[in-house]
């Protein structure tokens, strides 16, 4: 399959190309060791399959063939690496719904869920990769599952959904989308924060550096941490993890 509409929607949202692979190791992999050689340029680089992708905390991911997957290079420091991640999660989310009858979700930090009596069924992530040199860069890969995968992961697709979905069509919804919410985070913020599953909900963090966290998802903070309201009353910013609800407000 080609990528026409979307190597015209790279041109016009500032990517300097479209790279389309028929297979790779990882995108993100791809233009992350790019990055450290020197590449910078704005690319986006999409693949029909992966033979070894990574999910979040280094967890395999798998691909049937019938799956989006494609990273994309913007050059960012450390502290906006975050709003670009966010954009492109907020922009994956708005082109999705345009193709799907669902209701689709943020699941913190940045998964697109269809929520299942309560539960939340991943149908995309976002999985992302700063890359400190002279000209810092942020690597963002997106995985969006258009036809079921095998996964331990209770997971989800447009398939399922009884949705079809053009992928050249849906890249170039999502990259159009890019350029206007990497101006206006305050946009982005509001769009997470209308669709998310997290906020509003009882849940259990497993923390990256070991430990268990138990509270409220309050809210987002400006740097994309989750504020969990332990049940003691205390604020704790969460930067990495994994996020389980155990009661999910409204959907109970």
């Amino acid at each position: 399959m080609g990528f026409p509409e979307s190597t015209l929607a790279a041109g016009r949202a500032g990517f300097s190309e479209l790279r389309h692979v028929e297979v790779t190791g990882s995108t993100n992999r791809d233009l992350a060791d790019e990055s450290r050689a020197g590449g910078v340029d704005p690319v986006v680089l999409v693949a029909d399959h992966q033979t070894s992708g990574r999910g979040r905390l280094g967890r395999d991911w798998h691909d049937s063939g019938g799956s989006l997957l494609v990273s994309f290079r913007f050059a960012a420091t450390a502290a906006s690496a975050h709003q670009v991640v966010a954009a492109v999660a907020a922009a994956s989310r708005h082109a999705l719904a345009g193709f799907m009858h669902e209701d689709l979700k943020f699941k913190w930090p940045n998964d697109l869920v269809v929520l299942r009596k309560g539960h939340p069924y991943k149908l995309a992530g976002v999985l992302a990769e700063w890359i400190d040199s002279a000209r810092p860069v942020v690597v963002v890969g997106v995985g969006i599952n258009i036809e079921p995968v095998r996964t331990d992961q209770p997971s989800w697709s447009v398939a399922e959904s009884g949705d079809v979905i053009d992928g050249d069509h849906l890249l170039a919804a999502i990259i159009d989308g890019i350029p206007h919410r990497l101006a206006n985070p305050a946009l982005v913020l509001k769009e997470m924060l209308a669709h998310h599953a997290t906020i509003g909900s009882r849940v259990r963090v497993e923390l990256t550096g070991g430990g268990t966290l138990v509270g409220m998802a309050t809210a987002l903070g400006p740097d994309g941490h989750l504020v969990v309201v332990d049940d003691t009353g205390v604020n704790h910013e969460v930067s990495t993890g994994d996020v389980i609800s155990l009661r999910p407000s409204g959907f109970v």
